[in-house]
Parts: structure tokens; sequence; C-alpha cells
């Protein structure tokens, strides 16, 4: 099942988008799972909500392994430019070393 929620991501004071992924009878079982983070949320479950219309398919490989395991995937800054590489890489954007203008 995925369950999508907003939270309030604090580094940038914005409400920002979680995809959720969870093990079937979740809420009926008192077992506890394993949680894997992921980046890019958006991408990992629903065609119809990846950037280019195509997942990257993990929930069909969820529901096929049966693995019993929680995905959380926070979703990326899609703007302005360059708003998700300026959160996930070390360095800003710009230098021209980095493709920004000085």
């Amino acid at each position: 099942m995925i369950v999508k929620r907003d939270f309030i991501y604090t580094p940038k004071g914005t409400n920002r988008p979680l995809h959720i992924y969870l093990p079937d009878h979740y809420f009926e079982s008192q077992e506890r799972y394993p949680v894997m983070y992921f980046f890019d949320g958006h991408n990992l479950f629903l065609d119809s909500d990846a950037t280019y219309g195509k997942s990257w398919g993990m929930k069909e490989f969820m529901d096929e392994t049966g693995l019993p395991l929680i995905i959380v995937a926070v979703e990326c800054n899609h703007h302005p430019k360059n708003g998700r590489l300026s959160e996930y890489a070390p360095f800003t954007f710009r230098d021209r070393r980095f493709g920004g203008a000085n």
C-alpha cells in the first residue's frame, strides 16, 4: 500500500510530500518492520507521480517479493533551477566549476 503524507521540511520551512510503502496488513499487525529511506520519492512507486511518467517500479518489486519492509521516500525540491541539486550537493551552483554563473 502507498500512503502519501506532507511533512514540514525544516531546512527550507516548506511542506514536502512523503511517499510511503507499507506492507500488506500493516495496520492490522503488531509486527515491527525495518525502514529504508529514499530520495526522489515521487519517482519510486507510481507512474502518475513520476517526473517523466515512468516510476522505478518499487511498489511492484515490493509486492512481488513480499519483503517485510517499510519504504519512506521524501520528494525532492522541484523549484527553482537546480533546486534538487542544491539540496543533495555539498557545494553551491553559483560557482562556474559546477555549472553556475559567477
